[in-house]
């Protein structure tokens, strides 16, 4: 306190100019009209500019909710675009062969929104955590995605929270198609995580660099035409009856938060009648 007392007296000059400074101020403002006017528009300006500001901060903390109420807000479309797709098939033509194809492809999927919690990249088996389980109508051996391609396919479920099998998987295994009429597989060598390979591929079929990788629709899991990724390279099989095929992933599994899984009504019925058979 004594050391407070001692520079208040050595300085006081100091602080007596400050006082006075500060009473002229007051008096030209309060007593002038001109400065009174600029002194009122440059404080409305900077409280302009510190509200802004505040809006700002506020504005980008509030994204995450805002995204995620758009998320499911899509969710509602698909599912909507879906029941509209049934209800238009009901007119059709039933002899229609196009019809016959998206009946088979479409028919019985249902989509939900769910958020990754966890998830690896590292591994030569990777897996992705969900926060929707069994609770949430989100079970195994569903399709997951989001708005860039093909995530994966859901691995076991809890109550209330789901492993994913990734196409980052040495075990992930993905019918799909090229040119809408060539079907082949995709399977990840474990190295890269921004490519995968096409396995299989007829040496008599014409393929193109870029061409699109869509889903097959030839399984209860995913309904055709989600795309995986484009084709970068050809490359002759192992054995050299075939092409093996470098594709470059949609989606970037490094930056994986809100996702889509589809599920299909009818899956266990399907499988059931099907098993044994293929």
């Amino acid at each position: 306190m004594r050391s407070i007392l001692d520079i208040l007296i050595k300085h006081n000059h100091w602080f007596l100019f400050l006082l006075l400074e500060g009473i002229s101020f007051v008096l030209i403002v309060c007593f002038n009209n001109y400065q009174k006017a600029t002194m009122f528009t440059s404080a409305n300006s900077i409280a302009g500019n510190i509200y802004s500001a505040i809006t700002d901060v506020d504005s980008y903390f509030g994204l995450k909710t805002e995204n995620r109420t758009l998320v499911d807000h899509n969710n509602e479309l698909i599912n909507e675009v879906e029941s509209l797709k049934a209800r238009l098939r009901e007119y059709e033509d039933s002899a229609s062969i196009a019809s016959i194809g998206n009946a088979r492809n479409n028919d019985g999927f249902y989509y939900k929104t769910a958020r990754v919690v966890n998830s690896s990249i590292n591994k030569v088996d990777n897996y992705i955590t969900l926060d929707k389980g069994i609770m949430q109508g989100v079970d195994n051996q569903m399709g997951v995605f989001n708005s860039k391609g093909v995530i994966g396919v859901t691995f076991t479920s809890s109550d209330n929270f789901t492993v994913v099998l990734p196409l980052l998987n040495s075990k992930s295994i993905i019918s799909c198609k090229v040119n809408d009429n060539t079907l082949c597989t995709l399977k990840w060598d474990g190295k890269d995580i921004r490519h995968s390979y096409l396995i299989d591929l007829p040496r008599y079929e014409l393929f193109e660099m870029g061409d699109t990788v869509y889903t097959s629709g030839f399984s209860s899991i995913f309904p055709a035409g989600i795309p995986l990724g484009r084709i970068e390279k050809l490359e002759d099989s192992a054995d050299g009856q075939s092409y093996r095929a470098r594709v470059e992933l949609f989606v970037d599994f490094a930056d994986i938060d809100n996702v889509f899984v589809v599920g299909h009504s009818n899956r266990e019925e399907q499988e059931k009648l099907e098993e044994g058979i293929y």
